[in-house]
């Protein structure tokens, strides 16, 4: 059995010496004491995040045998503006797909995409999925500001159902973090929050109606989508807002995403698997970030699961969503 880490994070420097400055790993933090915290913490992990051969041995140490590479949030660079977006993103992914290259019994790869550009998004999926053959693509809760079930978007999920691979949702730049500037509360709630939003956003838009073949991982298991289900659920009954594009129960969507086992807790996780099932659950480590879990066989293990369970969790998902061989 393949042991599958779904969410590790990747930095490319290549891409960062295309832009004009060097940005701040604090720019995106929304006090001063975590903006200092963060500075020192990306120092600690510059070379996990950067050197393939260190990232293999501590997996080695976690007992995982294959990392699907995805970029650090801090460097999806929704904010730059034309060509150097996509320049920026083309670098990123030609990379990813070099070391994927190099080790290939060791990791596969997700793409970015400038998705603050739709159509250029689409296309570059398309040419990092057909050329560079990346397994998927992670993203972003909102982009500027704007939540995916936006139809905006539209161009950018008609090819990942064309291609037929799976979209990483990763949570940045949470709403109301201005209002959570103390105790790290815009990770520890905003985070998860944003995560809700977005997937909120997705089934009342719609948009797994519209794309019923739509494969979507929720990072952080879920946010607070699984015990918030049953209220949308409510809200759907009794309110004519949430029936603009709906004709059931957005209960009944959610097990049409995955959701990563990055919980922190036993009892957490084993609720998740409880309302959306072994088989939408994916291992996951959040790599090498202090908010990750870098134990997740472990954690697993204290979820006390059953055996045909666990090998879903840790292997089998995984595989079959991102299309790796046995």
């Amino acid at each position: 059995m393949t042991t599958i880490d779904m969410h590790s994070h990747i930095e490319i420097p290549e891409a960062v010496k295309l832009l004009p400055e060097k940005p701040k790993p604090s720019s995106y933090m929304p006090s001063a004491k975590s903006a200092a915290y963060q500075e020192h913490l990306e120092e600690t992990i510059r070379e996990p995040l950067e050197n393939p051969v260190r990232r293999i041995a501590d997996m080695e140490k976690m007992g995982i045998d294959m990392s699907i590479l995805s970029i650090a949030p801090s460097q999806f660079f929704y904010n730059l503006e034309g060509d150097l977006a996509i320049d920026v993103s083309r670098k990123q992914n030609e990379q990813i797909a070099a070391i994927v290259q190099k080790y290939p019994k060791k990791f596969a790869g997700m793409t970015n995409v400038p998705l603050q550009y739709p159509e250029a998004a689409a296309k570059e999926l398309e040419g990092a999925v057909s050329g560079l053959k990346l397994k998927g693509v992670q993203i972003a809760s909102n982009i500027r500001g704007k939540y995916l079930g936006d139809p905006s978007f539209l161009p950018f999920f008609e090819m990942v159902v064309a291609l037929d691979v799976p979209v990483f949702i990763h949570p940045f730049f949470a709403a109301g973090s201005d209002r959570m500037k103390d105790f790290y509360f815009a990770n520890l709630i905003g985070n998860p929050l944003d995560t809700t939003i977005t997937a909120g956003h997705l089934i009342f838009s719609g948009i797994f109606d519209r794309f019923p073949g739509l494969k979507i991982i929720l990072a952080h298991a879920g946010g607070f989508v699984p015990y918030n289900i049953d209220r949308w659920g409510r809200g759907f009954k009794v309110r004519p807002e949430c029936h603009e594009y709906l004709k059931k129960s957005p209960v009944e969507y959610v097990k049409k995403f995955y959701y990563d086992t990055i919980s922190h807790g036993p009892e957490a996780l084993r609720f998740l698997i409880s309302r959306v099932g072994a088989d939408r659950v994916v291992m996951a480590t959040d790599y090498p970030y202090d908010m990750g879990d870098l134990s997740p066989l472990q954690s697993i293990k204290a979820a006390q699961l059953a055996e045909t369970d666990k090998e879903q969790i840790v292997s089998t998902n995984a595989a079959a969503l991102f299309k790796i061989p046995g």
